[in-house]
């Protein structure tokens, strides 16, 4: 990111605050049950991936043999990835919905994507409140590692900006990115060790552990909510620099081709 990028950013905060909300209000209105769709599709997953995995394939957590903590681990891996994987799908096209907004030149386009980001962020932490409820309610104790929750969302914001970013810059001009993003971010999901234990693609392939940034992101929330240990300093540095890295290409990249939109569009 650019030097004065954060600076951008934070002066057009009041717009991004107001594009997040009006996405929040707009992505149930008309339904019938309205924002429970928030808590009850991680939820209805946790059901399936549990079935399938849990009670059919018999896999269980790391060093807990128990149906419970099974769950409680799928279910803290499937609230951040949901974020990601939402946020991905639907930047690709965000450019391309809001066609009115971009023909403005001077409508910062690049609060677009960040907006998809942000909204998915407040999603994920609907679902996490719904776990540390869970978790109080199930008798387990309350870790003061939970406080790290905030600090563990920096690094994951900041690389699925990037990505956004970038697919939003690409997206205008390759129409066929939505479907190519979709399959990709599949092939990640049964990748990363959302529902089967991190020991079983170490046996296998142990440095997809270190190369996959959600593999790291997965890993401390479970730390932190789940096990009460602090992050993995390794593996929220090497996320951190990653999230800084790729939010400074994706944001270059999308000022860069932004100039062609109108064009495009």
């Amino acid at each position: 990111m650019t030097l004065s990028a954060p600076r951008n950013l934070f002066q057009r905060r009041s717009l991004i605050a107001a594009l997040v909300r009006r996405d929040l209000l707009g992505r149930y209105r008309g339904s019938v049950f309205g924002a429970v769709w928030a808590v009850a599709e991680p939820l209805a997953l946790l059901g399936v991936y549990t079935l399938v995995f849990g009670v059919l394939f018999r896999l269980r957590s790391d060093g807990d043999s128990s149906l419970l903590s099974y769950s409680l681990e799928v279910f803290c891996g499937i609230v951040p990835w949901l974020m990601i994987s939402e946020s991905l799908n639907r930047s690709v096209t965000v450019m391309l919905e809001s066609v009115s907004l971009v023909k403005k030149v001077i409508f910062p386009g690049e609060v677009l994507p960040l907006k998809i980001v942000l909204a998915g962020a407040f999603q994920q932490l609907i679902g996490t409140a719904v776990l540390l409820l869970a978790l109080i309610v199930l008798g387990k104790p309350i870790h003061f590692t939970w406080l790290y929750l905030p600090l563990l969302l920096v690094p994951q914001i900041l690389i699925v900006a990037g990505l956004a970013w970038l697919l939003a810059g690409a997206g205008v001009f390759l129409r066929d990115l939505r479907q190519i993003v979709s399959l990709l971010t599949l092939c990640w999901l049964f990748l990363t060790p959302v529902f089967y234990p991190e020991e079983t693609v170490a046996k296998i392939f142990p440095l997809w552990l270190t190369l996959n940034p959600a593999a790291a992101l997965i890993h401390n929330y479970r730390n932190a909510l789940l096990r009460g240990l602090p992050p993995d300093a390794g593996k929220y540095l090497s996320t951190l620099a990653l999230g800084i890295a790729v939010s400074a290409l994706g944001y270059w990249w999308f000022q860069k081709t932004k100039r062609a939109f109108v064009d495009v569009l």
